[in-house]
């Protein structure tokens, strides 16, 4: 069919062109555009007219173009005179024919004589082979009872027994892992009941048997409330594992009234003490090395005493405490940060002596600081910038720029409540 439209188009623009020959000849050329138009009006009867109105008037123009410019091209070559006209209808057959084919969009409609809309006309198309293709490209999903499923995915079942049974079952699935290492499937039964299987980073949990789309709602806010507390506590667990394996890596000393201590190797760099002391007169400490030298006055109070310090430790080596007490007392060293801290922005509050750890980015940031103690209240980043030197009460901010981003430590010396504000 296509092919016969094909030649029927072919003989009319053939015919149209030979007709202009006879004309230029001056011959009869009516018989010829005759036949000519009963050609191209067979070839859109036959196609059903797919072509449309448009496409005809764009294929009229186009001939009446090419018969004029082979006209042209013939008072050329005889010095004809016309030409001027002959090129002003080739040109305005062409631009005609370029805006019907090209520049207007075509319709997938057309308006019937009675103002109704039809949807115009298209080749047949085997149904057969377009089922085929769609077949291909989509995978062809299996439909199983609810019980079927559930014997399927069982409740132990390892993730990766779970992702076999589930390619080899081609099961239409739908997934809702948004609780990474852990996720939700749903399957949709032949019975018309939906199956959730619930999996941890380990395996399957929770095969569930739900009737329609709120029920699964309601189960998907229950499970993401569940996840959500799971990971609190495992964040909390984790965190207290953390603090007791860096309590339990210091080096821990103990005594009784006026003592000096063993030796200790330190690392150059910054060290961290944690001391209590239960004696009710002075208690001083001294950080010294192992020649006697004194490193630095690590405290000097009256009383009973809970509070921790930084001091910063010239060389590797071995050091010890020259402790003077009326009671017992003791020690935790330790070299390391802790891996949990503090974040900015935020606000950190405390009492007394202390070493806070701040995970703080580089640059420019404004520290805003607060003490109701009667006595110092001074602080140090990192045992060397010191950020405030008063007695008494205090209150106020002032801007410091971290060249580096990570932990910082904050020594602070006080005898009240004491804050500290990061922006």
């Amino acid at each position: 069919m296509d092919i016969l439209i094909t030649i029927l188009m072919f003989a009319s623009i053939s015919l149209l062109v030979y007709s202009l020959i006879q004309k230029i000849r001056k011959k009869p050329a009516i018989i010829w555009l005759k036949i000519a138009g009963i050609s191209f009006g067979l070839a859109l009867i036959i196609s059903g007219f797919s072509v449309g109105v448009r496409g005809g008037f764009a294929a009229i123009t186009f001939i009446i173009g090419a018969c004029a410019t082979v006209k042209l091209i013939l008072q050329f070559v005889k010095k004809q005179s016309g030409k001027l006209k002959t090129f002003i209808v080739v040109l305005i057959a062409f631009t005609t024919y370029t805006i019907l084919d090209n520049v207007i969009p075509y319709s997938t409609s057309v308006e019937s004589s009675d103002g109704n809309v039809t949807s115009q006309k298209k080749p047949a198309v085997d149904v057969g082979k377009v089922d085929a293709k769609e077949e291909s490209r989509e995978p062809t999903h299996k439909q199983y009872s609810t019980e079927e499923i559930k014997s399927l995915f069982t409740i132990g079942m390892s993730i990766k027994e779970f992702e076999e049974k589930k390619e080899d079952s081609k099961l239409k699935v739908r997934n809702y892992n948004n609780y990474d290492p852990a996720g939700l499937y749903t399957f949709d039964t032949k019975d018309g009941q939906i199956v959730v299987v619930v999996l941890n980073a380990k395996e399957v949990i929770k095969v569930e048997t739900l009737t329609d789309e709120a029920s699964l709602g309601n189960f998907i806010k229950d499970e993401e409330n569940r996840m959500n507390e799971e990971k609190r506590v495992a964040k909390e667990e984790a965190d207290r594992k953390l603090k007791e394996s860096y309590e339990n890596n210091k080096q821990k000393l103990e005594g009784s009234g006026d003592s000096v201590t063993n030796k200790v190797n330190l690392k150059s760099g910054l060290a961290f003490f944690d001391f209590n002391n239960a004696g009710s007169r002075n208690f001083i400490i001294h950080l010294k090395d192992s020649s006697g030298k004194d490193v630095g006055l690590l405290v000097n109070t009256i009383g009973s005493y809970k509070g921790k310090v930084s001091a910063t430790i010239p060389a590797s080596g071995e050091y010890y405490l020259e402790v003077k007490s009326s009671g017992d007392w003791n020690v935790a060293i330790t070299q390391e940060t802790p891996l949990v801290s503090e974040s900015v922005p935020g606000t950190i509050n405390g009492h007394g002596d202390d070493v806070v750890f701040i995970n703080i980015p580089s640059g420019n940031h404004i520290v805003k600081l607060k003490h109701t103690g009667s006595r110092n209240f001074i602080i140090k980043v990192n045992d060397q910038n010191l950020l405030v030197n008063k007695i008494g009460s205090y209150e106020g901010s002032s801007s410091h720029v971290f060249k580096d981003s990570g932990m910082h430590s904050f020594g602070v010396k006080a005898d009240g409540d004491w804050s500290i504000t990061i922006e």
